[in-house]
C-alpha cells in the first residue's frame, strides 16, 4: 500500500521511454571492448573477458554482435535500476523481440540480469548453441509465452559478479525448444521462480544478452522493444501451482482437501477493515495493510485440536504478524521476516467444535510493514480424510509419532539442546544418540556445509523432527561485515537450507556470539546465545562437559553445544546429558517448541536469548 502511486507512476514513465515508437534515434555506433552506456533510451553492455568482439549500436533496442577466440562475452540492451526496487513495485516487464541468431558453439539467446539482497544471476534462454545450459537437475517446469520452460538454479562460488568476486545464486528458465522470436514476459518468471522457492531481489538490470562462452558467432537483434508497467498479459503455471477462483467469498469460504488437511484460499474469505484488500503478486491472495484488517470464514470441526499453517509474508524486510482468531478467542501469532512467501505452523490448537469463526487479523502493525497471505491450510482428524489423533494437551508440537518426543504437559521443565557447526559426520553420531532416547534438538548450520554430501544427514535431521536453523554461511564475525554482507550471510544459508530439505529457517545464532547494532537491524530472525558449556574446547573433558550441563541447567534453558567435525567428546558426554535431565525432570523439546509452550514470544528487538520464561 505504502508505494503503490509511486511504482504507477514509475511504470507509466518507463512504459512511455522505452516503448514509445517517437524516441530521438541515435546513428548506429559500433565498439569493439568492454563498455557501459544508454543509448537511444536504451542500457547497453559488452563484457568480455578476453577476445575478438564487436556490438553495432542500431536504434532503440535493436543491435548486432560478433565474436570470436572469446573466454566469455555478454552483448546486450535494456535497462539498468538503482538496486532499489522489486520487480513488483517496478512494474511488468516483458522484452518483445526477433533475432538472427548464428552461434558456433556455447551461447545463449536470453533475457539477463540481476538482483541484489540476495545476490542472483539470472537468465531466461529462449534459445542456445551446441549445449543447453545449465547442466543442472531442474526444479520443475513452467508455462509462459505458450512455451515450456525448465527451471533451474545453480551456485556460483567466488566468481565474477556486479559486486565483484563472490558467492551468489544462478537461475535459469530454458525453453525446452529453441525460438529465436516472440515475447518473454519477465515478470511472469520472477513470480513462478519466487513460487518455486527461488527468492528474487531488488532489481539491479534486465536486458536482452547474447552471450559466447569459449566459442564463435554472431547475431543480429533487428527487434527488441522492452516495455516496463502496465498489465501482464501471460499466465505462468508452475509446478504445483493452483489457479485461484477469484470469489470475493462468504460465509462459507470454499476449501480444498487435500492428503494432509483442508486448504481455504484467504482471498475467499470474508474481508474485514478499512483496508484489506486482493493481490495477484508474488501469489493471488490477500493483503492487510492496517490493524485490524482481517479475513475470516466459517469452518465446522468434528474435533477440537488441529496444526493451522499459513503461508504468507511481509511486504518488505520488517517482520509481519498475523494473529489467529478461533470463535473469537487469539490462539496464536503467524511470523513473518520478509518478502518471500513461507509457511508457519502453529502446532496442536485448542478450539471449540461446530461450526466455528476463523478469523486471521493484523493487530500489531506499527506503519512499517503489510502482510501478504496466500492460504490456511488445517491438518488433523474432523476437517478431512486424515484420522490423525486429537491430543488436548499444553500446545504440544507432536502426537507422539516414531522419532519424535511424548507431548509436553503443563508445568514440565523444559530444556532445548541446540548443536552447533554442522552439518558434519559427527552430526550423525549427535542423531544415533538422539534417536535411542527419543529426543529432538535444534541445528544451526553453517550455509557452506549444506551440500549434496550432507544432504542424507540433514534429511535424517528433519524426518527425526529436529530443527534447523542458521548459523550464517561462512562462520565469519558478522559484526565486522557491511550490512550487505550480513544480509547475504543469511539469505545463501537459509536458501541453502530451503533448497536442500525444504524447510524455513526459524532463528539465528552469531558466530563467536558475536553481535552489532547493524546486525541486529539486518537480521530479522530472533537471536539465540544459550548457556556456554566449552565443549569446543578440546581440553574440556567428557565428564567436564557432563557436569557443566547438569549443575548450570534450569527451566527453559537453550544449551549451546558443538558437532562439527570430530567433536567426540561431546557425543561421548551426550548420553549422561540426557539421562541426567531427565532424571532432574526435564524434557526436551526444540527451540521453537521452547518458546510456543512457554507463551513467549521470540520476536524481540536488540535481544539475544538463553532461557525463554
Amino acid at each position: 500500500m505504502k508505494n503503490k502511486i509511486t511504482a504507477a507512476l514509475l511504470a507509466v514513465v518507463m512504459t512511455a521511454s522505452l516503448a514509445s515508437t517517437s524516441m530521438t534515434v541515435e546513428a548506429a555506433n559500433t565498439i569493439y571492448n568492454n563498455e557501459t552506456n544508454t543509448q537511444d533510451g536504451y542500457d547497453y553492455e559488452l563484457w568480455k573477458d578476453s577476445g575478438n568482439t564487436s556490438m553495432t549500436l542500431n536504434a532503440g533496442g535493436a543491435f548486432e554482435c560478433s565474436w570470436s577466440n572469446i573466454g566469455n562475452a555478454l552483448f546486450r540492451k535494456g535497462k539498468k535500476f538503482n538496486d532499489t526496487q522489486t520487480y513488483q513495485q517496478i512494474g511488468n516487464i516483458s522484452f518483445d523481440y526477433a533475432a538472427d541468431y548464428q552461434p558456433n558453439g556455447n551461447s545463449y539467446l536470453c533475457v539477463y540480469g540481476w538482483t541484489v539482497d540476495p545476490l542472483v544471476e539470472f537468465y531466461i534462454v529462449d534459445s542456445w548453441g551446441t549445449w543447453r545450459p545449465p547442466g543442472t537437475q531442474s526444479k520443475g517446469q513452467i508455462t509462459v509465452d505458450g512455451g515450456t520452460y525448465d527451471v533451474y538454479e545453480a551456485d556460483r562460488i567466488n566468481q565474477p559478479s556486479i559486486k565483484g568476486n563472490t558467492t551468489f545464486k544462478q537461475y535459469f528458465s530454458v525453453r525446452t525448444s529453441k525460438r529465436t522470436s516472440g515475447t518473454i514476459s519477465v515478470t511472469e518468471h520472477f513470480k513462478a521462480w519466487e513460487r518455486m522457492g527461488l527468492k528474487m531481489g531488488k532489481l539491479h538490470e534486465a536486458a536482452l544478452n547474447v552471450e559466447g562462452y569459449q566459442s564463435s558467432g554472431k547475431a543480429n537483434v533487428y527487434k527488441n522493444v522492452m516495455t516496463i508497467g502496465g498489465s501482464s498479459n501471460s499466465g505462468s503455471q508452475g509446478q504445483n501451482q493452483g489457479q485461484n477462483s477469484g470469489n470475493q467469498g462468504g460465509g462459507n469460504a470454499p476449501s480444498t482437501s487435500t492428503s494432509t488437511g483442508t486448504k481455504v484460499e484467504c482471498e475467499q474469505m470474508t474481508k474485514g477493515g478499512q483496508y484489506t484488500g486482493n493481490i495477484s503478486s508474488p501469489f493471488n491472495g490477500v493483503a492487510l495493510y492496517a490493524n485490524n484488517d482481517s479475513v475470516k470464514y466459517t469452518q465446522y470441526f468434528a474435533n477440537g485440536t488441529h496444526d493451522f499453517t499459513l503461508r504468507a509474508c511481509s511486504n518488505n524486510n520488517n517482520m509481519a504478524r498475523v494473529d489467529l482468531k478461533i470463535g473469537g478467542q487469539t490462539k496464536g501469532t503467524f511470523y513473518y521476516g520478509d518478502g518471500y512467501p513461507a509457511e508457519y505452523t502453529i502446532k496442536n490448537v485448542s478450539h471449540g467444535t461446530g461450526n466455528q469463526t476463523v478469523e486471521l487479523v493484523v493487530t500489531a502493525d506499527d506503519g512499517n510493514w503489510d502482510a501478504y497471505l496466500d492460504y490456511l491450510r488445517i491438518d488433523g482428524a474432523g476437517v478431512s480424510t486424515n484420522t490423525g489423533s486429537s491430543n488436548t494437551g499444553n500446545n504440544s508440537s507432536n502426537n507422539n509419532q516414531p522419532g519424535q518426543s511424548a507431548p509436553v504437559q503443563q508445568n514440565q521443565k523444559l530444556v532445548a539442546l541446540t548443536f552447533d557447526d554442522g552439518p558434519s559426520s559427527t552430526t550423525n553420531q549427535v542423531l544415533d544418540v538422539l534417536e535411542k532416547y527419543d529426543v529432538k534438538a535444534t541445528f544451526f548450520l553453517i550455509g557452506k556445509n549444506v551440500n549434496s554430501n550432507t544432504m542424507a544427514t540433514m534429511q535424517r535431521q528433519v524426518s527425526m523432527g529436529c530443527e534447523l536453523a542458521s548459523h550464517s554461511y561462512t562462520h565469519e564475525d558478522m559484526s565486522r561485515m557491511s550490512a550487505n554482507d550480513i544480509r547475504n550471510q543469511m539469505n545463501w544459508t537459509s536458501s541453502a537450507i530451503k533448497n536442500t530439505v525444504g524447510v524455513d529457517v526459524k532463528y539465528f545464532r552469531p558466530p563467536y556470539i558475536s553481535v552489532n547494532n547493524s546486525m541486529y537491524q539486518n537480521i530479522d530472525l530472533p537471536f539465540i546465545q544459550g548457556s556456554m558449556h566449552n565443549d569446543w574446547e578440546d581440553s574440556t573433558s567428557v565428564s567436564q562437559r557432563v557436569n557443566s550441563v547438569l549443575s548450570k541447567t534450569t527451566d527453559g534453558d537453550i544449551i549451546l553445544l558443538h558437532d562439527f567435525q570430530g567433536n567426540t567428546k561431546t557425543v561421548e558426554a551426550l548420553p549422561q546429558i540426557i539421562e541426567g535431565l531427565q532424571s532432574q525432570g526435564y524434557t526436551f523439546v526444540t527451540v521453537s517448541e521452547l518458546f510456543e509452550k512457554k507463551g513467549v514470544n521470540p520476536d524481540v528487538e536488540y535481544k539475544i536469548w538463553s532461557n525463554v520464561k
